[in-house]
């Protein structure tokens, strides 16, 4: 009995060590003045971060979001499955990301902006043990190691991941980066034993291998850091079997009923090479820059650093033991990189090398390996005895860095813009979703380039089963029984072309009619982003169009700068109408929330549709 009591208080011993070294650097006792501003420039990152999921961030569900409100009806109605949550979801199991979906959801009944501060804070807590691990591996903590962590912290929190940052979906990688940086924490932890190591670092790479397949990578990219467990041959050869093991039970359990999706593209062998390598180098690049002319450059002066540096500690390995050591994390975190990447390129890099380029939710795993770099160089900077007595590499470290942060600050100009204008097409699908009661099920809605709920979901189906499961939860309130007013005092916009008002426009079965006009919200900071069609006096609508077209003319005439972009234009298909009721009669509206009621435009559009 004592035996086993002394096991289970070391045990608890190994747990208590890696909290409070975890935790320590959070809580100081005295703080200086100038410790102040150092965690201050280690906040900012973190800040603007927050204020850009604050301003751009919305509370709509988009794309593979729509999967979740079943699992929410399934757990309401008690019929929830393991294997619902087990399945595949384009061929990654995300056990875990959906029992967080769920347990959000019914915390906040299902506010995204809470999956995505969620999703903040996983990363908050990645950087902190990317802290540790440097402290861990340094000699001295003086104005280049907090140089060096500094520029980690402004790579970590970058804009480069915007599309991340934004979509609550990615919360898996988030969640995935967190237990691969925490297992190597725990695997460099110098107090605990090597045993106890291999089982506490086992639990986060097994968190990490059901949350998407990148997770699998975990398992080979810990290899260093299990090696530098022990100095024993025998030792380190058992350490592996079992890892080894345990990453091949993973990816068996992984396997079970899981189908590859069939490759779209179309090219030779040779063509496909040289796709796959190039989508690579510019997913490695995509962190830094938009450029598809220097982006493979960049990705390979990153890959060749990597390498450079491992096979640097290999070869010095026998007369700088501690600096292997002090490095194996970084190289863990760096293979993860590469590892992810490669796996993300077999999956998409049909879609074309520049795809890796023009989306950004890739480069969550992919700016690991940067950052692994710029600690790697850290290291082998203060420690190494060739460069340790030279002052030359520090300054052109710094150089380098200084261009890293120029090309961050013009990359995040970049995803900034890109959220802003997303941030319209979120808004009017969030609107075009508050009112979809009043959407009829017509084709313009389910085909058309400018249906509002495209933003959402390119399926509309996809849309209205997740509104009817959200429904019998009650997670979600739709709009309802919203007032058409029949006219208005005020002036809220015209329907200005066709403008013929007298005679009916004649068409086809096969024609098509553009429809154009502008609209306002008179004396209304927030002004309209779509505009609704109805037919006759139907209370529903088979259409609608974006507004933001310039409109100068407008704006000079109303005396309002608030209508420089008042204009809308659409074209509908006349298949898209009811035509079998005979002359038909468009309408056009706008929605105004604040008064909860569809305004008239001015004008309406009579169209006769022709036999052939």
């Amino acid at each position: 009995m004592e035996k086993k009591e002394g096991k289970r208080i070391r045990g608890q011993g190994d747990q208590e060590l890696i909290l409070s070294s975890f935790l320590l650097p959070l809580f100081p006792s005295v703080l200086s003045f100038p410790a102040i501003i150092l965690w201050l420039l280690y906040l900012s990152p973190i800040l603007t971060v927050t204020g850009f999921i604050i301003a751009f961030g919305v509370n709509v569900p988009f794309y593979d979001q729509w999967v979740v409100p079943a699992l929410f009806e399934k757990t309401a109605t008690g019929t929830l499955e393991f294997k619902e949550l087990f399945e595949l979801h384009n061929n990654h199991r995300i056990l875990f990301p959906r029992l967080i979906f769920i347990v959000l959801g019914f915390i906040s009944s299902w506010n995204i902006k809470l999956e995505l501060f969620f999703s903040l804070g996983l990363a908050i807590l990645t950087f902190i043990l990317l802290y540790k691990l440097s402290v861990n591996s340094s000699t001295n903590q003086n104005y280049f190691f907090y140089f060096t962590n500094l520029l980690t912290a402004l790579i970590f929190f970058s804009f480069a991941q915007s599309e991340n940052w934004l979509w609550g979906f990615q919360i898996a990688l988030f969640l995935i980066n967190l237990c691969v940086i925490l297992s190597c924490f725990i695997l460099n932890h110098n107090k605990i034993k090597p045993k106890t190591k291999l089982l506490l670092a086992a639990i986060p790479c097994l968190i990490a291998s059901f949350s998407s397949a990148q997770g699998l990578m975990s398992w080979l990219a810990l290899i260093p850091s299990i090696w530098m467990i022990t100095i024993e041959a025998n030792q380190r050869k058992k350490y592996l079997i079992f890892w080894l093991s345990l990453f091949a039970i993973s990816s068996l359990i992984y396997s079970i009923g899981y189908t590859q999706e069939p490759q779209t593209i179309n090219l030779s062998v040779l063509e496909r090479l040289f796709t796959g390598v190039h989508f690579f180098l510019n997913l490695i690049a995509a962190t830094l820059t938009n450029s598809y002319n220097f982006s493979g450059y960049i990705g390979l002066i990153i890959i060749l650093n990597f390498i450079g540096l491992g096979c640097y500690c290999l070869i010095n390995q026998k007369d700088q033991e501690y600096l292997l050591k002090s490095c194996s994390p970084w190289f863990s975190i760096g293979i993860f990189s590469i590892l992810c990447s490669i796996l993300i390129t077999l999956g998409r890099y049909d879609y074309g090398a520049n795809y890796a380029i023009d989306t950004s939710r890739y480069t969550t795993h992919s700016l690991l390996l940067i950052i692994s770099v710029i600690q790697l160089w850290f290291i082998v900077i203060t420690q190494s005895k060739i460069f340790k007595s030279n002052y030359s590499p520090k300054l052109i470290y710094s150089f380098i860095a200084g261009i890293l942060v120029c090309l961050i600050g013009v990359k995040s100009e970049i995803a900034i813009a890109h959220a802003q204008t997303d941030l319209i097409n979120k808004q009017r699908g969030k609107t075009c979703l508050e009112l979809i009661n009043y959407l009829e099920d017509s084709n313009f809605f389910k085909t058309h380039p400018d249906r509002c709920l495209l933003r959402l979901s390119k399926t509309t189906w996809w849309i209205q089963d997740g509104v009817k499961q959200l429904q019998t939860v009650h997670l979600r309130n739709w709009a309802n029984n919203i007032t058409f007013k029949p006219e208005s005092e005020q002036l809220y916009g015209y329907i200005d072309f066709p403008l013929s008002r007298d005679q009916p426009v004649k068409l086809n079965p096969k024609d098509s009619i553009i429809l154009k006009g502008w609209a306002i919200f008179p004396h209304q900071q927030n002004q309209p982003q779509l505009v609704f069609f109805s037919q006759g006096n139907q209370r529903s609508f088979f259409a609608n169009a974006n507004v933001g077209l310039k409109s100068p003319d407008i704006a000079q005439v109303l005396h309002s700068p608030l209508y420089n972009y008042a204009r809308w234009q659409v074209q509908i298909s006349t298949h898209e109408l009811h035509y079998d009721l005979g002359n038909i009669t468009i309408k056009a509206w706008v929605y105004n929330p604040d008064a909860h009621e569809f305004i008239p435009l001015k004008g309406e559009v009579k169209i006769i549709v022709e036999k052939d």
